[in-house]
């Protein structure tokens, strides 16, 4: 089995479980729901390296939509710590991911000053012509412009990301069918790279857990959906958010709470719907760098003062 089937069968494994309780959430057979993965398997797949494959002219269409998203970014405020998000809806099969991703946007905008400085990668057959693909490339790409804008000693990046996983990491399904992945090293070695010394990672996905310790420092914060052994649910088409996005960015955050306080809220909401729908634990994982929660303490207080 080449790598592309591989993370295809473990999409199709992880999409039954995390589909199955939504099935029975919302009516639909949790069969149909994985009809996406099933004929992913049976699709002309190739891996995606670097920009990928295209039409001509491609990757000047796709430098010329991340300078678009990037020219939306407000002015960088002097003298205050700024904060800047990449946010990544990565399977193009399913609208759960990029509603997933929206509306974790705009709940964090009510806890931490993030209007006008985030950046989204989308793979959508609806955004094609207005958003950056999610890959390999246009991941590099825009950590490197956004760490040319943040002070890198003052300023903090959030990344988000939601989408299918296998242990392997986060899978990235373009709108032409060709499925990679971005794993828990390629995020490290980026962020190193760039020179991102503050950050905060958030990961929907099955086996998410496994970019905790490629991630874990004094300086970081990592949430992710599952352990490193274990899907997560909720990923139906009919569904504005996964189980974990839900309970975390719909339930648990808002002012008043820190990162800690809404992942342990949000822990405590999936543990309750899994045991519901007798599923099996997706043990969400977290790991509180101490230098990381004291530099977003002040932000939190100021943001709730605000409100």
């Amino acid at each position: 089995m080449n790598s592309v089937s591989a993370i295809l069968a473990v999409a199709l494994r992880a999409a039954m479980w995390r589909a199955a309780p939504a099935a029975r959430f919302v009516g639909v057979p949790a069969l149909v729901l994985c009809a996406f993965a099933l004929s992913a398997l049976h699709a002309r797949v190739a891996i995606a390296e670097g920009a990928g494959s295209g039409p001509p002219g491609f990757e000047q269409a796709q430098r010329w939509l991340l300078k678009t998203e990037l020219a939306r970014l407000t002015p960088r405020k002097k003298d205050a710590t700024n904060i800047y998000v990449l946010g990544i809806a990565g399977w193009a099969d399913q609208d759960v991911f990029l509603k997933e991703l929206d509306g974790a946007l705009v709940a964090m905008s009510t806890i931490l000053p993030i209007r006008g400085h985030w950046v989204r990668l989308v793979n959508h057959r609806q955004t094609l012509k207005s958003l950056p693909l999610a890959n390999q490339h246009n991941f590099a790409a825009a950590v490197h412009e956004l760490g040319e804008r943040l002070d890198k000693e003052a300023d903090i990046f959030i990344l988000v990301m939601t989408s299918h996983g296998s242990p392997a990491g986060f899978g990235l399904r373009l709108p032409s069918a060709a499925v990679t992945q971005l794993t828990p090293q390629d995020v490290a070695a980026t962020f190193d790279r760039e020179g991102i010394k503050n950050r905060v990672v958030i990961v929907s996905a099955c086996f998410s857990g496994t970019f905790v310790p490629a991630l874990a420092n004094d300086h970081t914060i990592v949430l992710t959906a599952a352990d490193a052994k274990s899907p997560s649910f909720g990923c139906a088409p009919e569904r504005d958010w996964t189980y974990f996005g839900d309970a975390l960015f719909r339930q648990s955050i808002r002012p008043g709470r820190d990162f800690q306080q809404a992942f342990d809220s949000a822990r405590m909401l999936i543990q309750g719907w899994e045991l519901m729908d007798r599923a099996r634990p997706s043990n969400p994982q977290a790991h509180f760098g101490a230098a990381m929660v004291a530099k977003l303490a002040p932000l939190f207080q100021a943001q709730q003062a605000g409100n």
